[in-house]
């Protein structure tokens, strides 16, 4: 069953095991769309992420000048996992490959003896059709003489959204389309091992799961041990859909979230 946020007063919400990122903690894009309905008339949202995300508990949003601050339940032993407030995105400049062309990008993706997280409810190619979202980002090629789009170079994936990230609306949930801006922004920047420290998205257009979407990301800078990137989603037909800027930290391999 597909997790839906509480409404006022109560303002909590609850990460089940089946959308982690690590083993044991919520995928950050997935966890911090989740987040995000907590403050519907926002334009776009940034969540910065504070501690990993526990699966199956309850987590409480408390308000702040600025927005939001989400905790796990208990009193005694109350942890910030993440801050979100509003904020303004511009809408950046990129085009979409083409679905043909993301397809051949994923085509070269790792397999999951290669993967730092294989079990990642996006990006893991340990997940199931049905299950993960299998988002199999890489490098764009070039498979019919058409040149890049774009000015820089891009990751590029396909994404077919199984029938049940739907919500009651009929359209993928809010917090699936952040999953999927999520993870490809962590194959642009191509070092390992980092983890999503803060994610700023804008959802422009929710579509049905009926069809497929292009994710594209790619590398905006690296400051020290900070590297951002950008992402966003299209139709089939080239519009955008949705896009968000990120900030991941590169961290220590011996403190890398390890797999079981």
């Amino acid at each position: 069953m597909i997790n839906t946020l509480m409404t006022e007063p109560t303002q909590t919400l609850r990460i089940a095991r089946r959308f982690n990122g690590p083993f044991d903690s919520g995928n950050g894009g997935y966890s911090a769309g989740l987040a995000a309905q907590l403050l519907p008339n926002a334009n776009a949202v940034e969540a910065t992420l504070r501690a990993p995300i526990p699966l199956d508990q309850t987590l409480r949003a408390h308000a702040t000048e600025t927005g939001l601050d989400i905790m796990t339940d208990d009193a005694s032993t109350r942890i910030l996992i993440m801050s979100i407030k509003p904020t303004w995105l511009e809408t950046p400049d990129v085009k979409s490959p083409g679905l043909e062309a993301a397809t051949v990008a994923a085509s070269s993706f790792r397999n999951a003896e290669d993967h730092v997280l294989p079990h990642c409810f996006v990006c893991g190619p340990a997940r199931p059709p049905g299950d993960g979202l299998r988002i199999f980002s890489d490098w764009l090629k070039d498979p019919s003489g058409i040149e890049n789009p774009n000015m820089f170079p891009i990751v590029a994936a396909p994404w077919q959204p199984a029938p049940d990230l739907a919500d009651a609306t009929g359209r993928i949930a809010p917090e699936f389309m952040w999953a999927a801006l999520d993870c490809p922004g962590a194959f642009a920047v191509d070092k390992e091992p980092i983890l999503l420290g803060r994610m700023a998205a804008k959802i422009i257009e929710r579509p049905t799961p009926d069809a497929p979407i292009v994710t594209v990301a790619w590398s905006t800078g690296q400051d020290r041990r900070k590297h951002f990137a950008g992402t966003a989603l299209f139709n089939e037909a080239g519009k955008l859909l949705a896009f968000s800027q990120q900030t991941w930290i590169q961290i220590d391999a011996h403190a890398a979230p390890k797999e079981l």
